[in-house]
């Protein structure tokens, strides 16, 4: 079965639209595409998408016509919050990419004691962010995306969570309760997930989730890397899902 191109869009709307900038360079150069060729616009804002059909192929723009917007056909999960304490390198991009691939509904990137990534807050490293956010819904065929915050202080971002009555889990190998039993009892409400550095967290930095509500839960009997931790967890709240993302409506 092939699989069908999509492309991200603001404003979409039945007729014939110019694609340029990226998404067009995208369609044009990359993917090399001929007129006549099928693909499917979405927007994240609005979270509908639209189906539409090639009509003209230059070096870097196309012309499209779209049929009438509808429902995103998938979203995120609802109420899913990640926090994660940003590790270094690449692995913040690893891990928005898979968070959002896996449903998401909110990603903060926090800086704790033993983080050994420190990066401040710019516009630059958050817009970087969002472009693999939406790289990854288009990719997964997700039809929204997930709300970027950080990197924040971890005090501040469980002082944030404080209020929130959402489930809340804090991964912490000593734990004696394991993460799937943890889920068991979530029972449709809200979830947030914390995941520590490369170090793990410091003692008061667990006491501080306890004080907000967070439950300590281990992921099996092995240690893993803060982003495959990450990404494993979501995997294991996937799972637990009814029926993984939302249809749309």
């Amino acid at each position: 079965m092939t699989r069908r191109v999509r492309v991200a869009l603001e404003r979409l709307s039945a007729g014939e639209r110019r694609i340029d900038g990226a998404e067009g360079r995208y369609l044009a150069r990359v993917l090399r595409l001929r007129a006549g060729a099928s693909l499917t616009a979405f927007d994240p804002v609005a979270r509908n998408e639209a189906d539409a059909t090639l009509v003209a192929i230059e070096r870097d723009h196309v012309l499209a016509r779209f049929g009438e917007p509808r429902p995103a056909s998938v979203v995120g999960l609802e109420q899913v919050t990640l926090v994660w304490c940003a590790g270094k390198g690449d692995k913040p991009d690893d891990v928005v990419r898979a968070a959002t691939a896996l449903g998401v509904s909110s990603i903060v990137v926090a800086t704790s004691e033993r983080s050994v990534a420190r990066a401040p807050a710019t516009p630059e490293r958050h817009a970087r962010l969002a472009a693999i956010a939406l790289d990854a819904a288009r990719q997964s065929g997700r039809g929204d995306l997930p709300s970027l915050e950080g990197p924040v202080e971890l005090a501040r971002a469980l002082d944030d969570a404080r209020a929130n009555t959402a489930l809340k889990l804090c991964l912490e190998p000593t734990a004696s309760t394991e993460l799937g039993a943890a889920l068991r009892e979530r029972r449709g409400r809200g979830l947030a997930l914390l995941v520590g550095p490369e170090g793990g967290f410091a003692e008061d930095e667990l006491e501080l989730a306890r004080d907000a509500g967070f439950t300590l839960v281990r992921f099996g009997s092995l240690v893993l890397r803060t982003e495959l931790a990450a990404v494993a967890a979501l995997g294991a709240v996937v799972a637990s899902e009814t029926n993984g993302p939302a249809r749309g409506d």
